[in-house]
């Protein structure tokens, strides 16, 4: 919201929302200051869960195939995981696609257990499944989400998932459907399933914004484009066409977006994202989540490189979460690992970061085998050991964590030589100045107000501000002592100044 400070001057309403330095949205002008982008760090306790019962068979931690939250209600940490227990059958040349839903849960979200539930027996033995479908109807690709805005407890937590049924030519997909839990283990089917009859693809992610009140739903919707029925055609590697020719363009994956008020009654499918020309000419669109930081819109995009057969997770960001930009740097939010590490060839997520103290934690599916070499290769005859020996995917798949500062995607830095930012107008009735910042040796921030035309509120001077010099995702300013900035009236300007040191966003509180 922008309000009218004067005729030739905007002011724009920042109510009491985290102002972010990821565009130019605030910021009007800078001296001897660049933006960077950071990265999260891998957690050293890597992987967190990977295959360790005997009655796992292939745990998989991809795009739509497991979730993480924490419930505060429960007081701990809840993750949901496929297994494909049919797999490594030596007698079909790919492996089938029947699944279990299993359990896990951890204190700190680092250290977890697999509960025996007493809900599914595998082989006379007690299990952490919640979910164990047979080989004629499956729920595959869940996405998860803990609905906090339910005002029905039995429909706290909700899943999305791809009902799969097999018929005499085969398992073909049965729409798209929602379960419902009280707590994440007892599950069950929405009564109107499916939500989607014509839902025919294995990627979907189901989120709620928080500040538009609407669930958004995110996936492949209608399938591979440029799919044909022909048993010469290689649906899932179709000719790839750069100049988008009318007709027959959208031949990769895409990604898109559907919004509801209930959950239950959906728009149409609108298409907001699709490679071009930030994208490879073999890259896929695979998976998309998105989630609020202030009031920016950002999101993951895992995409596939499809030669390689290999996927890399990009971080994206939007004004209003339909059209959605790169970053300047275009490498992968998280890289892949080295040789022999767990997240060597694939790393995705369809999960959220979590907010955990000053920290957002991201937790990603890491994989040291290729994304289908592994199921189709041996079929295609390809000469690689996935193929040759599929079982080498067993134990490939892994949850892993990575961890970032509170909103520390990006920064606005300063070195050995001084700079300043100064922002556009902004309005707010917050009554307290916070800055997120982090100084190196000998460097530090200082904050001056000013009206409109750069006129210096004399209690508010940068001579009378309190030096920052630490490291804090939320530090309040002073001006000798003063802090309460609503006595400059009206739309004002801040200008930074700053040395050896990066600022990461400002508050009004």
């Amino acid at each position: 919201m922008y309000v009218a400070y004067a005729q030739d001057t905007v002011a724009k309403d920042v109510g009491t929302r985290r102002q972010l330095f990821i565009d130019n949205d605030v910021i009007a002008v800078v001296k001897n200051v660049t933006r960077r982008q950071h990265r999260p760090v891998k957690h050293p306790a890597n992987p967190l869960i990977r295959r360790d019962r005997p009655w796992e068979s292939s745990t998989y931690f991809r795009t739509s195939a497991f979730g993480v939250v924490k419930d505060l209600e429960a007081g701990h940490f809840k993750c949901w995981y496929e297994d494909y227990y049919s797999y490594f059958d030596s007698s079909k040349h790919s492996p089938s696609v029947e699944s279990r839903l299993f359990y896990a849960q951890s204190d700190d979200g680092l250290t977890w257990e697999k509960p025996l539930l007493g809900k599914h027996f595998i082989d006379g033995r007690d299990t952490n499944a919640v979910i164990d479908t047979g080989p004629d109807v499956t729920q595959a690709a869940p996405s998860f989400l803990l609905d906090e805005t339910e005002e029905n407890p039995a429909r706290r937590y909700k899943m999305m998932y791809c009902k799969r049924e097999r018929r005499p030519s085969g398992l073909h997909g049965a729409g798209l459907c929602l379960n419902f839990s009280p707590n994440g283990i007892d599950w069950t089917p929405y009564e109107d399933n499916p939500i989607f009859p014509k839902w025919d693809d294995d990627t979907e992610i189901l989120t709620y914004d928080p500040i538009d009140r609407k669930y958004i739903l995110w996936g492949r919707f209608g399938g591979h484009p440029g799919r044909s029925v022909h048993p010469s055609f290689d649906a899932w590697f179709a000719p790839v066409y750069p100049a988008k020719p009318e007709g027959i363009w959208g031949t990769r994956r895409r990604i898109y977006r559907l919004e509801s008020e209930d959950c239950f009654n959906w728009s149409e499918a609108a298409l907001v994202l699709e490679p071009g020309e930030n994208d490879n000419l073999d890259d896929g669109h695979y998976g998309f989540v998105p989630w609020r930081a202030g009031e920016m819109h950002l999101g993951i995009l895992n995409v596939l490189h499809q030669v390689d057969n290999t996927l890399d997770m990009y971080l994206l960001y939007s004004r209003d979460g339909v059209d959605w930009k790169r970053f300047l740097d275009h490498s992968p939010f998280v890289p892949r690992g080295g040789d022999g590490s767990c997240d060597q060839f694939d790393i995705e997520t369809t999960n959220q970061p979590l907010v955990i103290g000053d920290e957002l934690w991201f937790y990603y599916g890491g994989m040291n085998v290729h994304h289908d070499w592994w199921v189709y290769g041996r079929a295609e005859g390809l000469d690689v050991p996935e193929a040759l020996d599929p079982s080498l995917a067993r134990d490939g798949h892994h949850l892993c964590l990575a961890t970032l500062r509170l909103d520390g995607y990006v920064s606005l830095d300063a070195t050995v030589r001084e700079g300043w930012i100064e922002t556009k107008p902004v309005f707010s009735t917050g009554a307290h100045l916070f800055i997120n910042g982090r100084c190196r040796e000998a460097g530090f921030i200082e904050v001056e107000i000013m009206d409109g035309w750069n006129n210096v509120w004399e209690e508010f001077s940068r001579e009378k501000c309190e030096t920052f010099t630490g490291d804090a995702v939320s530090h309040q300013v002073n001006w000798s002592g003063r802090g309460m900035v609503t006595e400059a009236p009206g739309a004002v300007k801040l200008r930074f100044h700053l040395r050896n040191a990066e600022l990461y966003g400002f508050q009004f509180a």
